[in-house]
């Protein structure tokens, strides 16, 4: 299991000419997915104005002169929101991998980064949470550059720089490679260290503090981590947790973190502590085909890889469910910053959902995962996540009946909207 653990870390649209923002819009859509009643509705109609949703129903009155877009045999969702992205890094999948992609220059990976928020966007996620390893505060620029509108790309929320215990989320670096540390982490040195870290980030502008619980050998004290905590609420800022192993997620959940990301080996009494005390999840699984890849790449083949993968989902897809059972909030997140092939950053963010869905989550649940469940998580539940008025006009189109063919489906992006900007897919 350490190994696949390992790829957590270690681990084509052409877009048209947008439609300007004040274009409005009457959507007619042959199912609609309606992520706060989970459930998918026919023959629904949308109309957007001004980059809002006025109105959701059937057989809305027509304003005159508007543009008509006709999905009657398309599924629209909203905008699908993906909370742990890393727009910022681009890592091979090789032993030496993620220290040729912090070698990058900052230039060089805010330029990429830009490119890698249009595929995203293209893939139907409008919204990303963006997650560390990216530089001392690189995604506070890119976020900015995004917010100019002269791009396309997917609207950012960021954390700066990953707060974590000495070592960085490594458990042993060769020397030379010890810059990583500096560059991609705030490494944190008691309670005080703690406070001051927090009350630096939030001056920067970020929107989630992202602690590292642990490394392989390392964890963070527990007053450091309640110290975090309580400066982050204290400034109505969320904190959320990459936490690996059992001991330190609960750890985390105890100290008052709003989100544990990845928790590949929670325990049911650490899921019953999390749906106690509100505490969402994270699963940054991947799908059988994704699993493959990863593992292909890293030298496992034949029997030995088939038999490492299979043992790797079955304990992801027994996680997932469990921490359903218990009534924990599931948030959809890839933690995709893989440089694989022939897959774009878009496919890979994706792939998430293949992997909630290859678990035996219902279709309509999947999205939810990504529409109002996320939205949630980012405290913004009254701007995006669903379809409904008053809300931010963020569409996915599906080519389809996502419902009942979701693994074909879910790769027919027909098109999205971010804001009533339309994004047309060839």
């Amino acid at each position: 299991m350490r190994l696949f653990l390992t790829f957590s870390f270690v681990f084509s649209f052409l877009v048209a000419p947008a439609q300007s923002s004040k274009t409005a819009l009457f959507i007619i859509a042959g199912k609609l997915y309606d992520s706060e009643k989970n459930v998918f509705l026919k023959n629904q109609e949308i109309i957007i104005q001004d980059g809002l949703i006025v109105a959701v129903g059937s057989a809305l009155k027509k304003p005159k002169g508007i543009r008509v877009i006709d999905l009657s045999t398309s599924t629209v969702t909203p905008g699908l929101i993906d909370a742990h992205t890393h727009l910022l890094f681009n890592q091979k999948i090789s032993r030496d991998g993620m220290e040729l992609a912090s070698k990058v220059p900052a230039d060089e990976r805010i330029k990429r980064g830009l490119d890698f928020a249009k595929e995203t966007l293209l893939a139907g996620i409008t919204t990303v949470r963006d997650v560390g390893n990216s530089g001392q505060f690189l995604d506070i620029q890119l976020k900015k550059r995004l917010g100019m509108g002269k791009t396309a790309g997917s609207r950012m929320y960021v954390s700066g720089p990953i707060l974590s215990p000495p070592g960085g989320q490594f458990g042993r670096l060769y020397p030379a490679d010890s810059f990583l540390i500096n560059q991609e982490y705030r490494v944190i040195k008691g309670a005080e260290d703690a406070k001051s870290a927090v009350l630096e980030h939030i001056k920067r502008g970020v929107d989630v503090i992202k602690v590292c619980m642990n490394t392989d050998n390392r964890v963070l004290a527990p007053d450091e981590i309640k110290a975090i905590v309580q400066t982050a609420h204290q400034n109505k800022i969320p904190v959320t947790a990459h936490a690996t192993y059992d001991e330190s997620a609960r750890d985390a959940v105890l100290a008052g973190v709003d989100g544990i990301e990845h928790g590949y080996s929670l325990s049911d009494s650490t899921l019953s502590l999390m749906a106690k005390h509100g505490t969402y999840l994270v699963p940054t699984d991947v799908s059988r085909e994704q699993g493959k890849i990863r593992v292909a790449a890293v030298g496992m083949k034949g029997k030995e890889g088939d038999e490492y993968l299979n043992s790797a989902l079955t304990g992801f897809h027994d996680r997932l469910n469990r921490a359903l059972k218990k009534g924990v909030l599931i948030v959809a997140g890839s933690d995709y910053y893989n440089d694989i092939p022939g897959i774009q950053r878009g496919q890979g963010s994706a792939d998430v959902l293949r992997s909630y869905y290859e678990a035996g989550i219902p279709a309509p649940t999947v999205i939810q995962f990504a529409t109002y469940n996320a939205a949630r998580a980012l405290g913004v539940s009254d701007q995006i996540g669903c379809l409904k008025k008053g809300m931010k006009a963020d569409l996915a189109v599906f080519r389809g009946d996502l419902e009942t063919n979701f693994p074909t489906v879910f790769s027919e992006v027909e098109m999205v909207i971010k804001e009533g900007t339309l994004f047309q897919s060839h």
